[in-house]
């Protein structure tokens, strides 16, 4: 199931709306000011952005950085992006390139 979160960045007055997807306990998500990176995915443990979370390079699937995950959590974290990274990469194609 994909979900759509609305953001407001701070002190901007533009509202963002990006691509989503609770899988287990992650929020799994992209941001729009990241579609000239690579192919990735923000997943964040809870239901806050700003909770424990990392990133993730789909292609191939490669940790880039771990915000305050344990390595209980971060290797779940890469297995949801393993089984996931085809809907992934069809998410974040649909939100980068249309």
């Amino acid at each position: 199931m994909c979900l759509q979160i609305s953001i407001t960045p701070r002190g901007r007055g533009i509202t963002t709306t990006m691509p989503s997807k609770r899988v287990g306990g992650f929020l799994c998500y992209f941001v729009s000011y990241d579609c000239e990176e690579p192919p990735h995915i923000h997943l964040a443990k809870g239901k806050e952005r700003r909770a424990p979370g990392a990133k993730f390079w789909l292609i191939p699937v490669q940790l880039e950085r771990n915000r305050g995950l344990n390595a209980s959590e971060l290797r779940e974290a890469r297995i949801i992006v393993q089984e996931n990274r085809s809907e992934f990469l069809e998410m974040w194609n649909e939100h980068c390139h249309d």
